[in-house]
């Protein structure tokens, strides 16, 4: 049998306030009927178990837990916990707080009726690991960087708990419009490039330029051309109230030839730059 072992790493320096707070990471071999509780946290903690089995009790339910499984204390909540007596687990475990938690914890399916998740635990040991390595190493970024690990370990929790998805309820989506909305954010992100193309667009979403188009407008009623243009002449009109040149918001929209962008941007509007300019400005 391992012999038992604990080590638990605290944040260097945490923030006093915040929307999440990672508070500090831990590993453990523990001694046969290795015993916590009852009793109550004011954070959350959640354990994920690498070998060996036992049990975790909260709201008067009982859970059998072994290799895989990571089970939630939830601030509030009596809980109590307790290791095998002939296989005591080893676990990493994990605590954190803020309002941005409950948010968290809820996307990923997990509350007081439903704090076991069976499974993700391959990357979830490796976040953990890696948020107690942070804080052994006193990083003035540790914030972000245990922030980021958490956000990992929670994909892997809520992938293991909801492997299809959002619970149902949330009202369904066709797979044409969830592509149509994949090509809308892309050109959004693309928007200030002047040599994006629908072509390239197709292409790095996996579909062909002429079925993306045909998609693409029947979900939103514009071609991917138009609604580029739309969205490159709303973020113009944006920049014409800054002191920026007509040139310097021509490029700052993705249109390399200042006299294109003038005429795209007169034929949607039915102003010139300058004209739209100067309107706001008089606030006429």
């Amino acid at each position: 049998m391992p012999n038992p072992f604990s080590r638990t790493s605290v944040h260097p320096n945490p923030r006093a306030s915040g929307t999440l707070s990672v508070l500090f990471a831990g590993y453990s071999q523990t001694e046969p009927e290795h015993r916590m509780g009852p009793q109550k946290l004011e954070h959350y903690l959640i354990h994920t178990v690498a070998e060996g089995k036992g049990w975790y009790r909260c709201r008067d339910q009982h859970y059998d837990l072994e290799e895989g499984d990571s089970f939630v204390i939830l601030p509030g909540e009596m809980y109590a916990y307790e290791s095998d007596k002939e296989r005591p687990w080893r676990y990493r475990w994990i605590a954190f707080r803020g309002p941005e938690a409950e948010r968290w914890l809820a996307a990923a399916g997990i509350d007081a009726l439903h704090p076991i998740v069976r499974g993700g635990s391959e990357d979830a040991l490796r976040a953990i690991r890696a948020v107690d390595g942070v804080f052994a190493k006193k990083s003035w970024t540790a914030d972000w960087e245990a922030e980021g690990w958490l956000r990992l370990a929670f994909a892997s929790w809520a992938k293991a708990n909801r492997p299809h998805g959002p619970a149902a309820g949330a009202e369904p989506r066709s797979l044409s419009a969830v592509e149509a909305d994949r090509a809308a954010r892309w050109l959004q992100a693309q928007q200030s490039d002047p040599s994006v193309t629908i072509a390239r667009m197709a292409a790095e979403l996996g579909y062909h330029r002429t079925h993306l188009t045909k998609l693409f407008k029947r979900e939103t009623g514009m071609t991917p051309v138009a609604y580029l243009q739309q969205l490159r002449i709303e973020r113009a009109s944006s920049l014409l109230a800054e002191p920026l040149s007509v040139e310097e918001v021509a490029l700052s929209v993705g249109y390399s030839d200042p006299l294109y962008f003038s005429k795209s941007f007169k034929k949607l509007t039915g102003q010139t730059p300058s004209e739209y300019r100067r309107r706001v400005r008089t606030g006429g």
